[in-house]
């Protein structure tokens, strides 16, 4: 089981302004956490692995994403990635210039654009994909196989909330 940890620096500085404002609540906690976490972990791959591939974070999970989902709408990739279509145009440029995916017009409507992970691409997301599980093994060791299921289903209920779905059971 997880060990309560206090809260230390930024949010304990934090916590104790809200409280003083009478806003702070263990929400504050959680959703702060989730934000600092997912900066820390992405600042890590950045820094540790994927700059040595010319790749931001952003980039890796596009290319992440079309190669579990394979080829899709531009449009799909952006909301698949989280992010604006436009901010989706420099991220495809940068991955098409090393050759890890390619754009091209959808097959029944020449507006619309599909892209795919190239086959280099994909040889990529075999080699730096175990790599980066390592940094997430490395991210959660200090967690039981219990507490990591209990997060896993806090943290899926916390993304249903958020985004009006109902989160799959036992998943």
């Amino acid at each position: 089981m997880i060990d309560k940890a206090p809260a230390r620096g930024a949010e304990a500085t934090a916590k104790a302004h809200l409280k003083k404002h009478g806003i702070y609540g263990k929400s504050a906690s959680v959703v702060s956490n989730i934000f600092r976490i997912s900066n820390v972990i992405r600042s890590n791959a950045e820094v540790n692995l994927l700059q040595n591939y010319g790749m931001s974070f952003s980039g890796f999970t596009a290319l992440w994403v079309l190669w579990v989902w394979g080829a899709m709408e531009t449009n799909r990739l952006a909301e698949e990635t989280g992010v604006a279509k436009s901010t989706l145009t420099g991220i495809l440029k940068t991955l098409e210039r090393y050759e890890y995916c390619q754009r091209r017009p959808h097959s029944s409507d020449g507006r619309r654009v599909m892209v795919e992970a190239t086959s280099k691409g994909r040889e990529l997301m075999q080699e730096i994909y175990p790599l980066f599980h390592e940094l997430e093994n490395q991210a959660v060791s200090q967690l039981s196989e219990a507490d990591l299921d209990m997060t896993k289903d806090a943290l899926r209920i916390i993304l249903a909330t958020v985004d009006g779905s109902k989160p799959a059971p036992n998943s």
